[in-house]
């Protein structure tokens, strides 16, 4: 395969992913108990703080996916990354809680939109149009490096230095070295160093007329659109359900924490393969095989919570899991490439990747609920049970409206 700037693009894409991601969302827990300790306030409230920037990134995600098909992408990802790191400076000069709040839900929220995930999914579907599953799974391998490295780093300099001074570091690093990487290296691909679309052939041998530009009120009036979104709405609240409990489910089953991090390890690993095997296959096949093959693992690895499951099968359950989640955005964004064009994909996936902050703010917050009031996790993923199949049953209607279209 010859190397061209594309591959160099994806590979900037997954660095300041690495770091954003990092930065914001793997650490947002390492930062929780040195404010405990400093404000004396209840957990609940400090972590609507990521509430709060979950949320409010996925609305600016409405309007960043629009800009990113339209003005320079250098120019969009460090402005981000500016506004980021003036969240994290005026995050180390907090002295109330309700600051920090403030600042995760404004700030850090407009960094995020303009310079993580939705900025790489964009570079990937515009630098390789034909492969936008695969390109996408493969950028966002940066969100997984980043919960692998960033939380041992950021660890080491709350130990050392503080949370204050960690903010103000952490803001540095974006500055000193993610910034000239972007700066230098990241853009849109210019006319001819994208390979040629592969085409479907045509009565006459001619090329298909290019896909129009889509408007927000196209895309709001168009089923396809409403299609992917609800189907992935339903599968993403089973997935960040299960993934943002794991650790006190393996508490209530009694697993230590050593344990219970080898297990979050394998559902990080596995679902690397899910964003690789899944966005490949869905650039190759009808996307649809991949969605329900992705759902029907979520459905399985919920089913066997039911019966308390031993270590040895809570390893398993979380590999099922990370094959089934880890591949929904990738084939969530290779529908998009499919139906409304790469000229168009920033505009239409940041109206799509709501419906996954949605699905991250209020999925984990249900089964929380469920299992303070049951006291246990037995019943805390049955209703996704239910929710699963509607996805399924959902996506039924992209074929029919393709047939009709």
């Amino acid at each position: 395969m010859r190397w061209h700037q594309g591959w160099t693009v994806l590979v900037v894409a997954i660095v300041f992913q690495a770091v954003v991601v990092g930065i914001v969302f793997s650490c947002f827990s390492l930062w929780v108990t040195p404010w405990l300790q400093e404000f004396h306030a209840p957990r609940a409230l400090l972590m609507t703080a990521n509430s709060g920037g979950t949320i409010g990134s996925g609305v600016l995600m409405l309007f960043a996916g629009s800009a990113m098909d339209r003005y320079p992408m250098r120019w969009l990802v460090v402005g981000g990354i500016a506004v980021l790191c003036a969240g994290l400076v005026l995050i180390a000069m907090a002295t109330q809680v309700w600051q920090i709040i403030a600042l995760y839900s404004t700030l850090v929220a407009v960094g995020y939109a303009f310079s993580a995930t939705l900025a790489g999914q964009v570079l990937a579907a515009k630098w390789f149009p034909d492969r936008v599953g695969f390109a996408v799974g493969l950028v966002l391998l940066g969100s997984n490096a980043g919960g692998i490295l960033m939380p041992p780093f950021v660890g080491w300099l709350l130990s050392h230095y503080g949370w204050r001074n960690s903010d103000l570091i952490s803001a540095a690093v974006l500055m000193v070295f993610v910034v000239p990487l972007v700066w230098f290296f990241v853009r849109l691909p210019r006319d001819g160093e994208v390979p040629e679309p592969v085409t479907r052939s045509t009565p006459n041998g001619a090329r298909p007329p290019p896909q129009p530009v889509w408007s927000y009120g196209a895309i709001i009036r168009e089923p396809k659109f409403w299609i992917n979104g609800l189907a992935f709405l339903g599968a993403s609240l089973a997935s960040y359900a299960f993934s943002q409990n794991i650790g006190p489910y393996a508490h209530d089953l009694g697993v230590n924490v050593l344990s219970s991090g080898l297990l979050i390890s394998t559902l990080s690993l596995t679902s690397i393969a899910g964003r690789l095997g899944m966005g490949a296959l869905a650039d190759r096949i009808d996307p649809r095989i991949p969605y329900w093959l992705g759902i029907g693992l979520i459905w399985l690895t919920l089913l066997l919570t039911l019966n308390h499951p031993d270590y040895r099968m809570l390893v398993v359950i979380c590999a099922l899991m990370g094959l089934g989640g880890g591949g929904l955005l990738p084939v969530s964004s290779a529908m998009v490439g499919q139906v409304f064009g790469a000229s168009s994909f920033g505009r239409v996936m940041g109206m799509v990747v709501p419906f996954f902050s949605v699905a991250a703010a209020v999925g984990p917050v249900i089964s929380a609920r469920i299992r303070d009031h049951a006291s246990s996790y037995s019943s805390a993923f049955l209703p996704y049970l239910v929710v699963l199949p509607i996805g399924a049953i959902i996506m039924f209607g992209l074929r029919r409206y393709r047939e009709r279209s």
